[in-house]
């Protein structure tokens, strides 16, 4: 738990960073040899002087969360979804093998709880996908146009009645849920009870009381790995929970791409209203998870923002104000907005320097031009990126070579930067691995 001191409300930003930062890298941790502490103490540092962006002795190569890692030893899009206890071996033999900068992780999705929740808007393996495949999002307008109003008035509430119910099957029972804002009288207590009589709501707890079991036995299992990989002398990047941009909420589920483009055009004063609406919804929950859990970071998956999905004119009116609401809530908390830029932000990155204070941001890029990223954010944001996933599972370890070199030379005079993927990949090969990581060491 981060412990805010007395002055907290005399800190500037970055001094409130500062101790957030302080807090991630002081974690105490039960080394099994000096050698893995002195090996942990380095990475850590290397880590946090490019979040400083301030000079170190290299730049940090960042494998992020790898599933090649699993793949490489037979683990299966299923196993990831079912078999957590598999998880465990594979990413420790990955780890103590290649010995990364940043430790490399698995994620396994809690597929027993989906199954039990009816989650629609996806489709898995051992749920309509082969055991091969991971997961696959399904698109659609989970919310229509003509409830922006309802949603706009109370989302909280409408995300309860209406979209959970549609999001998880076996959750229907929360359409009858009570209002909750309007108990306030000695006979709003039959108001508030009455509907848990409902077998549909009973039903509806009922499931979500085992999932939460099935998830916590998801958890137990694979939270042991992260503490071995530190007390082996490894650290992850500073991280935090996942938000997004308020377009991108809306876009991605509620009212999915179709919908989300023909409203820029027939619903624009709704859509804007949403968006505002939902400022407040993300910022402090978000806010108090990190204060709560000790986390520096707030991470962000961008999508919608990117170039070729809207005009200059729209990520300016639509997209960018709200956004910027949102970043700025976190960075005046102290909390670093770490950036998954993916697509391409060559038309946006003028408006993330003009309009973003100086290490506010992490922005990790998945195809943006890296020399106008330098010449644009460098020395004011942390900067990451772009190695291709392409190249990692098509091309020759000399295009790696080469491509990483690149990069290495670009930001050879650049403090603040940190070499990474695109995006994640599954497949590629240990040689390719290596000159990933060796781009930065040589």
């Amino acid at each position: 738990m981060f412990v805010k001191p007395d002055n907290w409300n005399e800190l500037t930003p970055l001094e409130r960073r500062k101790l957030r930062l302080d807090h991630w890298q002081s974690k105490e941790v039960e080394f099994v040899s000096p050698e893995a502490e002195a090996a942990y103490n380095k990475r850590i540092t290397r880590i946090r002087q490019a979040f400083d962006i301030e000079p170190s002795d290299r730049i940090v190569a960042n494998m992020g969360m790898m599933e090649y890692a699993l793949r490489r030893k037979g683990i299966t899009g299923k196993d990831i979804l079912y078999n957590p206890e598999k998880l465990h071996d594979p990413v420790m033999e990955f780890n103590l093998e290649f010995e990364p900068d940043v430790m490399v992780m698995a994620f396994g999705y809690p597929g027993p709880a989906m199954d039990e929740l009816g989650f629609a808007t996806y489709r898995w393996a051992g749920n309509e996908l082969p055991d091969s495949q991971t997961i696959q999002t399904v698109e659609g307008e989970y919310m229509t146009a003509d409830e922006y109003k309802e949603f706009t008035a109370d989302p909280t509430g409408f995300f309860i009645h209406k979209y959970i119910p549609r999001m998880f099957t076996e959750l229907a029972g929360f359409s009858m849920l009570p209002n909750f804002p309007q108990i306030g009288e000695s006979i709003d207590v039959a108001t508030l009870a009455l509907p848990f009589s409902f077998p549909p709501v009973r039903s509806a707890f009922e499931k979500l009381l085992k999932a939460g079991e099935q998830v916590a036995h998801n958890f137990q299992v694979t939270g042991k790995t992260g503490p071995m990989l530190q007390a082996n002398g490894f650290t992850g990047m500073p991280g935090g929970p996942f938000c997004k941009a308020p377009f991108d909420f809306l876009g991605d589920t509620l009212r999915g791409t179709k919908g989300i483009l023909t409203d820029m055009y027939r619903n624009p004063d709704d859509l804007l209203a949403a968006c505002e609406a939902y400022v407040p919804v993300l910022t402090r929950p978000i806010i108090e998870s990190c204060d709560r859990m000790g986390f520096p970071c707030v991470t962000f998956p961008l999508h919608k923002g990117a170039d070729g999905f809207m005009s200059q004119e729209q990520f300016e009116k639509f997209y960018w104000p709200t956004f910027k609401q949102v970043l700025m809530a976190f960075y005046e908390e102290g909390l670093t907005n770490s950036l998954f830029v993916e697509g391409s932000y060559d038309s946006r990155l003028e408006i993330l320097a003009r309009d973003m204070p100086e290490k506010s941001c992490y922005t990790w890029f998945d195809q943006t031009d890296m020399k106008k990223v330098k010449d644009v954010l460098g020395g004011h944001f942390i900067v990451g990126g772009n190695v291709p996933p392409s190249l990692m599972s098509t091309g020759t370890v000399e295009d790696v070579e080469e491509y990483c070199g690149g990069l290495v030379d670009l930001f050879s005079d650049q403090p603040g930067y940190i070499m990474t993927f695109g995006c994640g990949f599954e497949w590629t090969t240990d040689e390719k691995v290596i000159a990933f990581r060796d781009s930065v060491r040589k």
